[in-house]
């Protein structure tokens, strides 16, 4: 099956009211509920961040499938003040806006090293969410597209509830600027099978004890 085929099959199963899923700004991942669908619009919950969304902004739908997190890149066409009416968002007219990623992410909290190549030392960083593919970190210094680094961080395993320390190799994806910090996109290079199951089992039983809703 090809790459547009999958995803119109995936968009029919998935947008349909009561589909769970994820609105992403601004490195907040909100969970919401698909209250209506038409030809152009989907319509969803309110979030405890509505306050901070306005027309015409830019924003992430993920809605979950068995064959991984559908994302939709779209627009907010308005904000309601009723909770019943909630949030009504653009559904993308070009499939090039809408994308399946293999891995759920959460946002996250959590300090972290990273050390680019050929850097004498590492570099202090936070970590704002986090996949098995990867995470988005915030650090004070600079960084370009295409660098390399290496990753230092802890994470609890999902069963024994013990500590997990990593050290993986990134690849920068993306970079902004906001504020007096760099936000940094990461991509896992050359992950062990291991440690890409044990971070993917932290995501998922983190998803499901804060949205319970989420099927994921």
């Amino acid at each position: 099956m090809d790459r547009i085929k999958e995803i119109e099959q995936i968009l029919q199963e998935t947008l349909k009211t009561g589909t769970v899923g994820i609105l992403s700004f601004e490195g907040k991942l909100c969970p919401i509920t698909v209250i209506s669908v038409t030809q152009e619009y989907i319509r969803v919950s309110q979030t405890k961040f509505s306050k901070e969304l306005f027309s015409g902004m830019q924003v992430a739908l993920e809605l979950c499938s068995n064959r991984g997190c559908l994302v939709l890149q779209t627009e907010i066409m308005e904000v309601s003040d009723s909770a019943e009416e909630g949030i009504l968002l653009a559904i993308p007219e070009n499939l090039s806006n809408i994308f399946l990623r293999q891995f759920w992410r959460i946002p996250i909290n959590l300090p972290a090293e990273i050390k680019p190549h050929a850097h004498p030392r590492k570099i202090k960083a936070i970590i704002r969410n986090i996949s098995a593919g990867g995470m988005l970190i915030v650090i004070e210094e600079a960084l370009d597209v295409g660098d390399s680094v290496e990753v230092f961080f802890s994470l609890k395993h999902s069963v024994t509830g013990k500590e997990r320390k990593f050290r993986l190799l990134g690849s920068v994806t993306h970079v902004s600027f906001i504020g007096k910090v760099n936000q940094v996109s990461l991509k896992f290079v050359g992950m062990e099978p291991e440690d890409e199951e044990q971070i993917n089992e932290f995501v998922i039983k983190t998803l499901r004890e804060s949205c319970p809703k989420l099927k994921v």
